[in-house]
């Protein structure tokens, strides 16, 4: 049965992008598990040895499991937002990928569609096998890979958008460092990654909950550690998705055709 033309040619993009994927798999193995691995041995056996359990939502629970659900939801922001970002911005305005599959039958809608969902399809990978990890060491159920997936390709999809967003608007590469620093940056540190946000005073816990990787992680240590569920964390995630997603093809494709 032949598939759509707006989805062969989202399919097509995607194909693309997955098969140089596979010609650079070695590349994308080191530059996309070592961070968090990293952060995994430093923090959860490092720190882990010295805070040993803390309470979040009422539960007790080891520092170890703690920031191995964290480090789930930080890859999710990192790979997102890098992919989308630096990884866009390169095939934008170095490669011209974009605007030269855009010549072909595929529409740039398509191209941009594809973008986002290989973008989000690498992240969630990444936070896949960290998760895996997580299974085989113990510290989650097997049955938090399943749950895990959509949560991890919204997000991802949230993190890329966010990326692509930044990218159309930088008129330089540089340019980029300064989503990276105001913004993702703060994320990483305030947004429940390697504490509870509950542990923050009340001003800062209510501007933590605006950003949306604290909803992520919220969701990420119900599904892997059991943490009470936060309906609102829900709303805070499709609300951003749903304007990322927006404003990233809106802006990109007025950068393209202008």
């Amino acid at each position: 049965m032949k598939l759509p033309d707006s989805i062969w040619g989202v399919w097509s993009v995607w194909r693309r992008y997955f098969s140089v994927f596979v010609k650079s798999i070695g590349y994308y193995l080191v530059t996309t598990f070592v961070e968090p691995l990293l952060y995994l041995f430093a923090f959860g056996v490092g720190v882990g040895s010295l805070i040993g359990t803390l309470q979040d939502g009422g539960v007790h629970l080891s520092y170890r499991r703690f920031i191995f659900s964290g480090i789930i939801a930080q890859t999710l922001l990192f790979q997102g937002f890098y992919e989308g970002s630096y990884g866009a911005f390169v095939r934008m305005y170095y490669q011209r990928i974009f605007q030269s599959i855009a010549i072909t039958p595929i529409t740039l809608s398509d191209v941009l569609w594809g973008e986002l969902i290989w973008d989000a399809s690498k992240a969630t990978l990444a936070a896949e096998v960290v998760a895996l990890i997580g299974v085989i060491s113990g510290e989650f159920p097997l049955m938090s890979l399943l749950t895990l997936l959509p949560l991890c390709f919204s997000a991802s999809l949230l993190f890329s958008a966010m990326g692509l967003a930044a990218a159309a608007y930088s008129r330089s590469i540089d340019e980029l460092s300064y989503p990276q620093y105001l913004l993702v940056f703060p994320m990483f540190l305030f947004c429940g990654v390697f504490y509870p946000v509950e542990d923050l005073p009340r001003a800062l816990q209510t501007v933590a909950w605006i950003f949306p990787l604290t909803s992520v992680n919220s969701l990420v240590r119900t599904l892997t550690i059991g943490l009470p569920f936060q309906s609102w964390a829900v709303a805070i995630l499709l609300v951003w998705l749903l304007v990322l997603v927006v404003l990233a093809r809106r802006a990109m494709t007025r950068r393209l055709v202008k």
